[in-house]
């Protein structure tokens, strides 16, 4: 094998350093900086530069991943609690029309939807859902003139029978979402 010149062995390094270089490249390039030890700085420094270079490029790469990861579950989870509030208006309004029992199905898909979205603090939702249902039929009744004062019982108790039935519902749904959580995650395993 002919011995190359230092020049071509420093065009040679970096093909090397790639693993695009030939056999006889490769061959003629660590033969050379076994002789030269300028050549031979110059190879282990390129190497300790590609080392830096690639744990770099890993370390902010998980970095951007782990970001990204994290702003598109915020996104889920702002989505998901915007439909919930949305789901909660449009389930309490539908009370007392005809079309009141869509939230037989709109109120399990609520207390699904706040399960995998708040997980254990989906219980929450429950607590709203009953708190806005009593306070908005409630609001109602007082301002539809519907009771007397004599009927203090029922001003107390309409309201929260309609609360009760819609928090019942969206506990539900929660009761159902955690089910197919506890499922999914033991056919996983």
């Amino acid at each position: 094998m002919n011995k190359i010149s230092c020049d071509i062995c420093m065009d040679l390094i970096p093909l090397v350093k790639d693993n695009v270089a030939s056999e006889d490249s490769y061959k003629a390039v660590i033969t050379h900086i076994h002789e030269c030890d300028e050549c031979k700085e110059l190879f282990d420094q390129t190497e300790i530069e590609n080392t830096i270079q690639n744990e770099n490029i890993s370390e902010n790469k998980k970095i951007n991943d782990k970001k990204i990861i994290s702003k598109i579950k915020n996104q889920l989870i702002l989505m998901a609690l915007t439909l919930v509030v949305i789901g909660s208006f449009i389930g309490v309004m539908l009370t007392e029309s005809e079309f009141m029992f869509y939230n037989i199905l709109i109120m399990p898909v609520i207390g699904s939807l706040s399960y995998f979205t708040l997980r254990k603090k989906s219980y929450l939702v429950v607590i709203a859902i009953f708190s806005f249902a009593y306070l908005y039929h409630f609001i109602k009744y007082i301002m539809e003139g519907l009771f007397d004062k004599s009927q203090i019982a029922s001003f107390i108790t309409a309201p929260a029978m309609w609360a009760s039935i819609y928090s019942g519902l969206c506990a539900l749904g929660v009761l159902i979402a955690f089910l197919l959580y506890i499922a999914f995650r033991k056919e996983n395993k």
